[in-house]
């Protein structure tokens, strides 16, 4: 139905368009198929095909479409359509997966994975090669949890959003409303304060999230992205590391655990905490006392969730990498 390239539509949602797309939506994609156009001429286009009937609301059809991920807006005031990645991840977030089969759903989640890896592999491997980072482009990484708030104080605003990998993938039990971005891309996330940002992160980190810090800088320092609190389920970055044996790189490990040291009471909290399943504990040759448990240095990646969890201190971690959070320009305007 809608056979627009610049939409990247992929061949199997044909029959399930009436999902994503309103009629009127539709009629205005059709539209804009061959080349981007003025308001002015959507409106003259749509009344010569007889399909728009409220040409007072116009405006605020063109604003929920836009919202919707239906269409994107060009600096020379034009629309045009918008890739099919973007109305889907919004459709995930925000509208639920309605009446779709889930043979669908599998389908779609495996070909947005598939986007994510061939968009990141470059950038991934670049990484595992050594080379330097671009802090122009943003990458995830690995923060503590007690870093967030000195993170934060460089973070001018903060919305809430839904995390995008748990809507689509769905593999854990874990609450979606996660995300902590830095900007409101079409202006859909709430607003919320710093303190209610770090409330938001410290309980993620209780309930056994990682907190991985997409982050870059824009052209005056300022830091951009967002803080997301990562499950190993459903996390993208984190399936791709797998698929790419990129495990240290994507997201990137800043530190490594250390420990347990003398003050651990063998009560295997770490043992269950760790995402990755790398700290192992076993019994002595009696099989009658659990032994200090162990950490496997060559595969933990730093996320720090051990040590959040441990109830004495036990563990500590090691920094092995700065983050471009800690020399970027520390914003100077108000909390908000």
């Amino acid at each position: 139905m809608l056979n627009i390239k610049k939409m990247n539509l992929p061949d199997f949602i044909d029959p399930w368009l009436d999902r994503f797309y309103e009629p009127l939506e539709i009629d205005l994609l059709l539209i804009l198929a061959d080349k981007p156009i003025e308001k002015k001429q959507i409106v003259t286009l749509l009344k010569k095909n007889r399909t728009l009937k409220d040409y007072n609301n116009f405006d605020l059809f063109l604003e929920r479409a836009f919202q919707r991920g239906v269409i994107k807006r060009l600096d020379d005031q034009c629309i045009e359509p918008e890739d099919f990645h973007t109305r889907y991840d919004f459709w995930a977030l925000f509208e639920g997966w309605k009446d779709l089969p889930l043979e669908i759903k599998d389908r779609l989640n495996h070909w947005e994975l598939s986007h994510y890896i061939e968009s990141h592999t470059q950038s991934a491997e670049d990484l595992k090669k050594g080379e330097k980072r671009d802090p122009d482009k943003i990458y995830p990484e690995y923060i503590l949890l007690d870093e967030v708030k000195a993170l934060f104080k460089k973070i001018p605003r903060f919305y809430l959003w839904p995390c995008n990998c748990r809507a689509m993938i769905g593999k854990c039990g874990k609450s979606r409303f996660t995300c902590i971005r830095f900007s409101n891309n079409r202006g859909i996330g709430w607003e919320i304060s710093r303190e209610k940002a770090l409330d938001i992160v410290k309980d993620a980190n209780k309930k056994g999230l990682m907190q991985s810090a997409e982050l870059g800088l824009d052209i005056h320092g300022n830091i951009t992205g967002a803080l997301c609190n990562c499950c190993s389920d459903c996390c993208f970055p984190h399936q791709l590391s797998e698929k790419l044996n990129v495990q240290k790189y994507w997201p990137l490990s800043r530190y490594l655990a250390q420990g347990p040291n003398q003050d651990c009471i063998k009560c295997g909290k770490c043992v269950k905490r760790c995402p990755f399943r790398i700290i192992s504990q076993t019994k002595d040759i009696k099989g009658k006392k659990l032994l200090v448990p162990v950490i496997d240095d060559d595969q933990c990646r730093g996320c720090g969730v051990c040590a959040t969890g441990c109830p004495e201190g036990a563990i500590k971690m090691k920094q092995i990498k700065k983050s471009v959070f800690e020399t970027a320009y520390h914003h100077t305007g108000k909390d908000n």
